[in-house]
């Protein structure tokens, strides 16, 4: 069985990525596991599974784990990491936004986000960790045709006449705040997106992922890096060397 582990910053990333890959590999070729990660600095860690889909039969596993913030993604993979490789998965994969950092702030981000402990540097791909410009819902507000499906009020132009620009029209990269862009769409209507986790249930499920999927990936680099990993742990062209005894003892 091929398995991959992703860890991301917060709920929202982690419910996109459980409908993002069950639709690239297959609702019945894919066991999925969503845990969340809590506590850690004034009170004991622990993680819970928060929900879980196992098919009959099925060919891939995905494990996908809730950090619970953007500064722990990378450290919570650095933790995992053995345990991880000892369990069998190949590939290993962080996701963060890059909110409310600026977006000149950005190289310095992925400096950071690239240093490696020793042992981790000799190989050649350990983890990556991808950075989400601005934000995770800066890829639901490229998929502007998604706010018909809430209200068909919604239009490109009704919005351009009430907030003063058209999702259909700008590069969402461009916007600093995209979640309180979508908020502030929702206000339109009398509704409101604050991120909980039946909204952004409710929102992923509205997205057209075919669209997402041939289209909006090439506007938005990080998407299409997300998308393309996935792709190519499908098609078993990534696979990651197993960490040796002395390697992973360093690590600890």
């Amino acid at each position: 069985m091929k398995k991959i582990a992703f860890f991301v910053e917060g709920q929202t990333e982690q419910v996109f990525i459980n409908r993002l890959i069950k639709e690239i590999i297959g609702y019945k070729n894919l066991t999925v596991l969503l845990k969340k990660i809590s506590g850690g600095t004034n009170a004991p860690k622990r993680e819970f599974v928060r929900n879980y889909s196992i098919p009959l039969k099925s060919e891939f596993t995905a494990l996908i784990y809730d950090c619970g913030s953007d500064n722990r993604v990378k450290s919570e993979i650095l933790d995992n990491i053995n345990s991880l490789r000892e369990a069998g998965y190949t590939n290993i994969i962080g996701l963060r936004d890059l909110y409310p950092l600026s977006i000149e702030e950005l190289p310095r981000l992925e400096k950071g986000l690239k240093y490696l402990p020793y042992p981790l540097k000799k190989k050649d791909y350990p983890f990556d960790i991808i950075i989400a410009v601005r934000e995770v819902e800066t890829w639901f507000l490229a998929e502007s045709s998604h706010f018909l499906k809430v209200d068909k009020k919604l239009t490109g132009r009704f919005i351009e006449k009430h907030l003063g620009f058209n999702p259909d029209m700008v590069n969402p990269i461009s916007r600093e705040h995209p979640s309180e862009d979508i908020n502030r769409i929702y206000k339109l209507i009398g509704r409101s997106y604050t991120k909980k986790y039946w909204q952004v249930e409710k929102l992923v499920n509205r997205l057209d992922f075919n669209k997402i999927r041939k289209d909006i990936r090439f506007k938005i680099p990080a998407l299409n890096e997300l998308i393309t990993t996935i792709e190519k742990f499908k098609e078993g062209q990534l696979q990651e060397p197993v960490l040796s005894e002395k390697e992973k003892s360093s690590l600890n």
